[in-house]
């Protein structure tokens, strides 16, 4: 499976470092029909076009990715939710990283990244998923706020997913620390398989 970053350079002194006070991580990760949607297309479109290497830029990402996904929600199927809240900022870097590095290790490749406003692009695409096959479109949100309790809480309905989604639109550009958006497949021509989802993404809840 290849993947496709959108994301701020973490912990960047250029950001201007952190104030002082709690930080939470959350990640959030969606699994939606693969085909029942454009959302491949607009995250590649979104990669192409967002200046990650900005706050602004990276905040509207945000902003964007979380309409687009609420926009599809008749396609939901599985979801996992969390947030810890730590008091350190090293603390929340390696949480974050933890965290990042478990989600990459997923994918097989990364054929499109825009990391801190460098774009690049894998020349040759992966090999495509037979025609008809059914799958998933999986989308990973994964940041760092400055807050002192839990972004993200418990989940068990798509109303309650879509209340939480709806909770980090209402998000202050200045809460926003660090961001990473991936999303895998990008080639419009491939899903996660259901194999794939049941062995990668396991710790996905169906919703109800």
């Amino acid at each position: 499976m290849g993947s496709e970053p959108l994301s701020s350079e973490p912990w960047s002194e250029e950001r201007g470092g952190f104030v002082d006070g709690p930080i939470t991580v959350s990640l959030f990760q969606i699994a939606v029909e693969a085909g029942a949607t454009p959302l491949q297309s607009a995250l590649t479109e979104l990669t192409l076009d967002t200046n990650t290497g900005e706050a602004e830029g990276l905040f509207e990402l945000l902003q964007l990715v979380t309409r687009q996904i609420l926009t599809y929600r008749h396609a939901w199927t599985h979801y996992r939710a969390s947030s810890q809240t730590v008091e350190s900022p090293d603390a929340a870097e390696n949480l974050f990283d933890q965290l990042l590095l478990r989600e990459r290790s997923k994918f097989s490749a990364e054929t499109l990244t825009n990391v801190a406003g460098v774009l690049q692009q894998q020349a040759k695409p992966l090999p495509s998923t037979p025609s008809g096959q059914s799958g998933y479109l999986v989308i990973t949100l994964l940041l760092a706020t400055q807050a002192a309790s839990p972004l993200l809480t418990s989940i068990s309905t798509a109303a309650a997913l879509e209340v939480e989604l709806q909770s980090i639109l209402q998000m202050q550009p200045e809460q926003l620390l660090v961001l990473e958006v991936l999303w895998t497949p990008q080639q419009i021509n491939e899903v996660v398989t259901p194999r794939e989802l049941a062995e990668f993404f396991g710790d996905l809840q169906a919703i109800a």
